[in-house]
């Protein structure tokens, strides 16, 4: 038993050392480095920098006046969109942009000629003068006054739109965008006309035929159609805040082969 004495109170010792160098190692030498992330606050924003949260991206809100397709003149609009960052160098930033708008109006005052009640005239043996003047002429309405109500749904899936920011220190950024569009139109032509119909057969005749003055402004048959296009613009930026901006644009839309949209907006932005 005296012999087991130093072995065991050596094995102790041996067991107290190698607890101390294994707490020593899990200690830092130095102190953890600064946490980094406090960003620039001055008047340049560096988009697409993780360190300060900011990547860049924006959605907004926008309202105006817009001059529209098929005669319809000027109305009022209003859109939103998103943009996402793509790239930046030295003198700007591009980004995706996907855009939203509605627009519509109604137009002037003109006259409709209604084939169908024409021929229907013609059938009842009036001369083709008589037929197109209609009553007390010929006994069905021909021509009679009306306006377009006109609505139009502006999808831009795919857009680019490229930022300068070189005049970031006193808050301007100019951009120029540009994108396809797919445009669904709706129109409505307004009798101005308060006269009743002679009879059910006249009301029928006066609703059924496709005027020929509605192909010459390019008007769509049916309850709407859909229109391959696109659209470029510009515009500028204030910076109001690092989250916050007014943009002031004008926006051309290409609504099919022969036929264009106008619009200019105030938009605000909201910055992340």
């Amino acid at each position: 038993m005296g012999r087991r004495r130093p072995a065991v109170v050596l094995g102790a010792g041996l067991a107290v050392l190698m607890c101390a160098v294994a707490a020593a190692a899990q200690e830092p030498s130095t102190p953890p480095p600064p946490a980094g992330g406090r960003g620039h606050e001055g008047t340049r924003y560096h988009e697409l920098l993780p360190d300060i949260g900011r990547i860049g991206a924006q959605v907004g809100a926008a309202v105006g006046p817009s001059w529209n397709p098929y005669h319809v003149g000027s109305g009022g609009q209003v859109a939103a969109f998103i943009d996402l960052p793509l790239a930046r160098n030295r003198a700007g930033r591009l980004s995706y942009e996907i855009l939203l708008g509605l627009s519509g109006g109604t137009s002037d005052a003109f006259t409709i000629t209604d084939p169908l009640a024409y021929v229907a005239n013609l059938a009842r043996g009036a001369s083709p003068a008589d037929a197109l003047a209609g009553p007390p002429r010929a006994p069905y309405r021909v021509r009679r006054p009306v306006r377009t109500r006109l609505r139009l749904l502006d999808v831009s899936p795919f857009a680019l739109k490229y930022t300068l920011t070189g005049l970031d220190r006193v808050r301007l950024r100019p951009y120029v965008t540009a994108g396809l569009d797919v445009s669904l139109v709706t129109t409505q032509e307004e009798s101005l006309d308060e006269t009743p119909a002679l009879d059910p057969v006249d009301a029928a005749l006066s609703s059924g035929g496709r005027a020929p003055e509605l192909d010459a402004r390019g008007i769509p048959a049916g309850e709407g159609s859909l229109a391959l296009g696109g659209h470029a613009g510009a515009g500028l930026e204030l910076r109001v805040s690092r989250g916050l901006s007014l943009n002031f644009d004008y926006r051309y839309t290409r609504v099919d082969a022969d036929q264009s949209l106008h619009a200019a907006s105030a938009v605000v932005g909201f910055h992340w």
